[in-house]
């Protein structure tokens, strides 16, 4: 390491060779943790004024700047008098110059930014003169940040509780042990309204550093999907259910490791760490198996509670007595379902420590609406904060997430280069949207998926029209997924695809999606993997696509007593030769349908066995044209207003119109004059 003042952070850390044997453990295997009282020391140096903490000067002396070559006009040139005062000055006899030095900052300049590229004043959004606490990076990060008290409370609280379940032994340190590194993780949780309630701090393992068969083995857990918590929320409003939410804590430190871990000692801990190291008794965060073993500990005490797992979905468990309870399970996030709530919390409280937040108001970063005439989902305060982060709050808006009858094609070299003078991340802000379409904004969705195949060689084109996507967000924040309490019960589904729309490689493109009780459940927009030669062909396809999702949820709804398949799920179809094929109404063998067998065979398997229906539905009434192609602003609009996809009113409610349908509480909201 190069030779600079000490920061800040360096003053409290305590080198190896420098800790107190005392507060080292004496024996092999003492049976707790010993907490730094770094942190005390650290604060009071931090209150001080930065000018006035003394840091150790460097060991190598500091030469005075050479002046000879300067020059200077006989009108200012100094007196005979000076310049013997100056040379005593500089004699060896001189006393020693006060020296005050500063803290360093910690900014590192990493490129250099074209001043093109900088906004005018006149441009500047209202919020530059907004400051948005960041997230401290590391350990001493977090101790230098203004709100340190706090990220210090939350330090000692992970370490306390990691004491209080003997996550770890202090043991002595050997040549052959395989020590796995530690790292700290903060996180700043806030709630539906994008205030902060919560700092959290993490102790986490260094899972890259595992290896393979020496201190872990298996390593998938799975995790529930959107479409069964939609499923489970949309079966809540019809039975008139109540929908709670329960957070366990520390759930990984609960669960017991099997394979045999050694860490090294992490920040925080005042232990020698030549002499000492931790060995592992329960899972923490970080592990590869950590989300397995908390999922297998988790599963096997539901089943002893009475629970059964959903063979389609392994995260969503349900049981009929002594209380019909459905829960959905997300890692240590779990949503329950039912009449009766408090009989299962209380069970599971007794196991394992959680925390009761009542009603669900904000799961998987979804805010929920709970009303009286039905439940709204939407992430407002997640476009709020995409809105911030690319500095879009003041753009004007537009009225559709791409423009309408454009096609994105491959960047051109010049484009390229444009772009990459940028120095933007595309990849990670397609990223950033992309949660947007699957959770809660079907209207993302064709725009997603177009931007999506140009992560690779992305041009100014796409980033044009990933701008574009968010001014629509921009004037679309309130847009919620609604699910009436009084729709109607049953499962339908509409499938469309847009013959040979990427002038590429002339692929098509599919679009499907599926109501419960008149809930929107799911939906997809996907690229064809192969060209089709008819529109029919392209139809079919989606049609394929469709009918393998719906018999996957069919059988999920089945099991999981949501919904009773005793009819067929009806599908909305607007090609009639599509249909026609389907129904075996016209020769599998004709010379544009003859190369496709196994997807011909599949469906029609599908029809003959009575697990769907296929009915004609025109081309102005296909709901899921917006997934297959960027549409002008009414046909979107109309759409989606049928999908219940709307704003909720100004009151933060919805009004009800003479047919029992909800309405915003100001319609000109429904279509917006952009």
């Amino acid at each position: 390491r190069s030779k600079m003042p000490w920061t800040v952070a360096e003053i409290s850390y305590q080198q190896p060779d420098q800790i107190d044997n005392n507060l080292a453990p004496s024996g092999d295997e003492p049976n707790s943790p010993y907490l730094t009282d770094n942190h005390t020391k650290l604060a009071e140096i931090m209150d001080q004024d930065p000018a006035h903490i003394a840091y150790p000067a460097e060991e190598t002396a500091v030469e005075e700047p050479n002046t000879s070559h300067t020059q200077t006009d006989s009108g200012n040139a100094c007196n005979s008098e000076d310049t013997k005062s100056q040379q005593q000055l500089n004699s060896s006899n001189r006393p020693p110059r006060l020296k005050v030095i500063g803290p360093r900052h910690t900014t590192l300049i990493t490129s250099n930014v074209d001043p093109l590229h900088i906004l005018p004043y006149t441009r500047q959004p209202k919020s530059y003169l907004t400051v948005s606490e960041e997230t401290p990076k590391t350990y001493y990060g977090a101790l230098r940040s203004d709100n340190r008290s706090a990220w210090l409370s939350a330090i000692e609280k992970e370490l306390s509780t990691m004491d209080k379940l003997k996550v770890w032994n202090v043991i002595d340190l050997k040549k052959d042990y395989k020590l796995v590194g530690t790292t700290w993780v903060f996180k700043i949780k806030k709630n539906h309204l994008n205030q902060v309630i919560e700092r959290k701090a993490r102790l986490c393992a260094q899972g890259f550093r595992q290896t393979l068969g020496i201190d872990f083995d298996k390593t998938y857990a799975p995790t529930g999907r959107l479409n069964s918590l939609r499923a489970l929320i949309a079966h809540a409003c019809l039975n008139k259910l109540d929908f709670h939410q329960i957070d366990v804590k520390s759930a990984f430190l609960n669960v017991p490791l099997r394979e045999t871990v050694y860490l090294n000692i992490s920040q925080g801990l005042a232990i020698d760490r030549q002499q000492y190291c931790l060995r592992l008794n329960k899972a923490i965060y970080g592990l590869k198996q950590a989300p397995l073993a908390w999922y297998t500990r988790l599963q096997e005490w539901l089943q002893n509670a009475g629970f059964a797992t959903c063979k389609l979905d392994p995260c969503v468990f349900y049981r009929s007595k002594p209380d019909k309870v459905a829960i959905y399970v997300h890692v240590d996030n779990i949503a329950i379902f039912g009449k009766n709530l408090n009989i299962f919390k209380k069970e599971i409280d007794n196991e394992f420590k959680i925390k009761d937040m009542g009603p669900a108001d904000l799961l998987l970063s979804v805010k929920i609406s709970q009303l009286e005439e039905g439940i709204g989902m939407d992430q407002q305060h997640f476009v709020e904060s995409l809105l911030e982060l690319y500095r879009m709050q003041d753009c004007k808006p537009v009225s559709t997430p791409l423009v309408p009858n454009k096609h994105l094609g491959p960047a051109t070299e010049e484009e390229r280069t444009a772009f990459d003078a940028l120095q933007i991340n595309f990849r990670s802000a397609v990223g950033s949207i992309n949660y947007l379409s699957t959770a809660t904004r079907p209207d993302l969705s064709f725009a997603v998926s177009s931007l999506s195949q140009h992560l690779e060689k992305p041009g100014i084109q796409h980033w044009k029209a990933f701008l574009h996507v968010l001014k629509y967000l921009c004037g679309t924040q309130e847009v919620v997924l609604w699910y009436s309490r009084k729709g109607e019960a049953g499962l339908i589904s509409y499938s469309d695809a847009d013959w040979g729309n990427c002038r590429e490689t002339r692929r098509s493109t599919s679009g499907f999606l599926a109501q419960l009780h008149g809930c929107l459940i799911f939906w997809k927009t996907r690229k064809q993997p192969s060209v089709s030669i008819s529109t029919a062909e392209a139809e079919y396809k989606s049609l394929c696509d469709l009918t393998s999702e719906l018999l996957w949820f069919g059988q999920l709804c089945h099991e999981a007593n949501i919904l009773s398949l005793n009819t067929a799920i009806t599908i909305w179809e607007d090609n009639q030769s599509c249909i026609n094929i389907a129904n075996g109404n016209c020769n599998f063998n004709n010379k544009r349908m003859k190369h496709v067998d196994i997807q011909l065979h599949f469906v029609k398997e599908a029809i003959q066995s009575q697990l769907i229906t296929l009915q004609y539905a025109p081309t102005t009434e296909m709901l899921a044209d917006f997934l297959t192609k960027s549409v002008p602003k009414p046909t979107l609009v109309r759409a989606l207003a049928k999908l219940s996809v709307f704003r909720l009113g100004v009151r933060g409610d919805v009004e009800k119109q003479s047919h029992n349908e909800p309405r915003l509480v100001n319609p000109s909201l429904k279509t917006p004059d952009y």
